[in-house]
């Protein structure tokens, strides 16, 4: 079963049972308003759900599309909170921004990734529990103390390791956009002091994420679990060239025909939501028709 994982733990931790508890964070993808939602996060939904049936796993599917609001927050108005800011005031600005009325595309399209979401944990039979980020950082206090480790943290690695965070920041980051790191280092904390989960599930593409995170865990047990994420970037990302629950059924046919690496990775994840006797691209068209939700 674990053919394709990469596991990573924390320092010194032992598993058996493996976690009962593991979580998936997913990002913001800003086309779903005009294509939908990508059929290819199904790759994710496809591991969780084989993961649950072998190791009864419960998991968590956090919504942290939220977050996309420190790359619209203007530099200025992290800037005058000083050099070492505390979370509260942080997540105070990053909510108003949130408010303004030119963000209101922003929010809307949070919105219909939640719906997406639900509907994938519906379709994969999975029986996750939804948590919306937005909602996190604006009312649990538990959230505002785990950002206050995980800005603790990212200055631990700025002295200690500064290659990592390299690898991590975009070569154009600010000091807004340099806040979804720690962001995510606080997601792993609060759904660890909360909801007891231990093991942080994504795609290949995260594993200096991942180095982050397991030093803001070093000393407690923890797990990163990463699969493959095929020929394209992350099914919850946008992208060319891929199925989108938009997409023609002529499209569906021209690009499973000619694309045989994609179609390789569409077999596989396809392969749990399969019905009997059905071929590929039949499988595929009603998964798209499933995932699509009212706008």
């Amino acid at each position: 079963m674990n053919s394709g994982l990469i596991i990573d733990a924390s320092e010194g931790s032992l598993w058996d049972p493996t976690p009962p508890k593991q979580f998936m964070g997913f990002g913001y993808n800003p086309d779903l308003s005009s294509l939908g939602e990508r059929l290819d996060i199904l790759n994710f939904f496809s591991w969780m759900k084989k993961i649950k049936d072998v190791e009864q796993t419960k998991w968590f599917i956090y919504d942290a599309s939220g977050y996309y609001i420190v790359n619209r927050t203007p530099e200025r108005s992290i800037l005058k909170l000083g050099q070492y800011p505390k979370a509260g005031q942080i997540l105070e600005v990053l909510a108003a921004e949130q408010d303004k009325s030119k963000r209101k595309d922003i929010m809307e399209n949070c919105d219909i990734r939640r719906l997406y979401l639900e509907k994938l944990i519906q379709i994969s039979e999975i029986g996750a529990d939804y948590i919306d980020s937005r909602d996190v950082f604006r009312v649990d206090e538990r959230y505002q103390r785990a950002l206050d480790a995980a800005l603790c943290t990212v200055r631990k690695l700025e002295v200690d390791n500064p290659q990592l965070l390299s690898l991590i920041f975009p070569k154009n980051s600010n000091s807004a956009s340099r806040l979804y790191l720690p962001l995510e280092i606080a997601e792993v904390i609060y759904l660890k002091d909360v909801f007891g989960v231990e093991c942080k599930f994504g795609p290949e593409t995260e594993l200096w994420f991942d180095d982050a995170v397991l030093e803001a865990m070093r000393g407690a047990t923890y797990q990163a679990r990463r699969c493959v994420s095929g020929p394209r970037k992350p099914g919850y990302l946008s992208d060319r060239n891929v199925i989108w629950t938009c997409s023609p059924d002529n499209f569906v046919d021209t690009l499973l025909k000619y694309d045989t690496e994609y179609r390789t990775f569409v077999e596989r994840y396809a392969s749990p939501f399969k019905q009997q006797g059905e071929f590929l691209e039949d499988c595929v068209k009603r998964l798209r028709d499933e995932l699509r939700v009212s706008i």
